[in-house]
Formats: C-alpha cells, sequence, structure tokens
C-alpha cells in the first residue's frame, strides 16, 4: 500500500471499522433506554419539540430503531439503507442537541444513558458533529462503486 492514493483496500477497511463503531455505539446506546424507559421518555419530554403523545411514541420507538439498526450494521445486511438511516439519525440527534443547547436548556441529552447527572454541552455538540461527519463517510462507503465497476 501507497500513502499516496488511497487504495480500494483501505477503504474498504475503513468500511467495516465505522460500521462496526456505529453499531457498537448503537447498541450500547440503546440498552439503557430499553431497560430504562419511563427516565428516557422524560429525557425526550426534556427536549420541549413534541407533546407528550409523540413524545412517548419516540420514547419507545427510539431504542428498538437503535437497535435494529446497530444489528443490521454489525451483521453487515441492508448496508446501503442502513447507512443512509444511520446518517439521518445522527443528523436528527445533531439537530435536536444543537437546538436544545441554543436554547439553554438546562436538560440531560439522553444520548447513551439516561442518568440525569449529565447537561448537553459543547462537548456533546462536538461528539454529534462528529458522529454526523463519520455517518456520511460510512454512507459514502456503502454507496460508492468499486473502482472499475460498469453502470449496467
Amino acid at each position: 500500500m501507497t500513502f499516496n492514493r488511497i487504495t480500494p483496500t483501505w477503504l474498504h477497511r475503513a468500511q467495516i471499522l465505522l460500521r462496526l463503531l456505529f453499531a457498537g455505539m448503537l447498541i450500547y446506546a440503546s440498552a439503557d433506554k430499553l431497560l430504562n424507559p419511563l427516565e428516557f421518555s422524560h429525557a425526550v419530554s426534556n427536549y420541549q419539540l413534541t407533546g407528550l403523545r409523540l413524545s412517548r411514541w419516540v420514547a419507545i420507538s427510539l431504542p428498538y430503531l437503535e437497535l435494529l439498526l446497530g444489528l443490521l450494521l454489525l451483521a453487515g445486511v441492508w448496508l446501503d439503507a442502513a447507512g443512509l438511516l444511520n446518517f439521518l439519525l445522527m443528523m436528527l440527534f445533531l439537530t435536536v442537541v444543537s437546538q436544545a443547547y441554543s436554547r439553554g436548556l438546562e436538560i440531560n441529552c439522553g444520548c447513551f444513558s439516561v442518568d440525569g447527572n449529565t447537561r448537553i454541552g459543547a462537548d456533546d455538540l462536538a461528539i454529534n458533529l462528529l458522529l454526523a461527519a463519520g455517518s456520511a463517510l460510512l454512507m459514502w462507503l456503502n454507496f460508492r462503486k468499486p473502482s472499475g465497476a460498469s453502470d449496467r
């Protein structure tokens, strides 16, 4: 492997690494939410973006979506769809955390834990920005065609 160009092998390894990192993160993030649905429902409601009914629906469905998406990425199944969904989810998280921070809400992120001791800060914005960028890269790696592939 030369250092003056990025080889397909290197790109494939980067794709696998990103896929496994996002899979582990999503599965880990879903666990505490699944084990503590009431606390997670409060965390979602604290963002003050939706009514109580929609907040409850989000709190119930989001951990299962994270778990399913993590398992798809881990298994390497439906990678185009999983990569796109992962990107959309990371962009949603970035948007939600950014608006809460800009509004000065003193709330728990609820990102990886429903523990109420942490507050949204600039570090959460940076983490979510990195996750959005990483998910964009993973999506690009999933959708790109290998060199020499035809359009047929």
